[in-house]
């Protein structure tokens, strides 16, 4: 009963972390789904209007995943014991590559809006 209740741990923890996603992108979408029906209605209307900052959001999101990645990494790197195998830590290089990929098109992207 015990071992039950030991693996009840981590799939809970699981869970809650999938709901909190699940929860955050359907507010983000239902956000989105406003801002377009805003949009739609000051073009109607014959108003300009002023489109959502992207390059902000990829310095930010790529930013917050290169570090969330090192400090993944460096803590599965330090704060494994010695009888875990050795290359936990390479877990935490999936979110540096994306914070890495985020960061990358933020440059390439950058100058060419600028001289528009």
């Amino acid at each position: 009963m015990e071992t039950a209740w030991e693996a009840l741990i981590p799939i809970s923890m699981f869970l809650s972390i999938a709901a909190i996603i699940i929860v955050a992108l359907f507010l983000k979408l239902q956000k989105r789904k406003v801002e377009s029906q805003e949009i739609l209605a000051a073009i109607e209307k014959g108003v300009e209007v002023k489109f959502p900052d992207n390059q902000r959001n990829r310095l930010l999101s790529g930013l917050i995943w290169l570090l969330t990645g090192i400090v993944i990494s460096l803590g599965m790197g330090l704060a494994i014991p010695e009888d875990a195998p050795s290359g936990m830590w390479v877990w935490g290089l999936i979110p540096v590559a994306v914070g890495a990929a985020y960061l990358i098109v933020y440059r390439l992207e950058g100058p060419q809006e600028e001289n528009e």
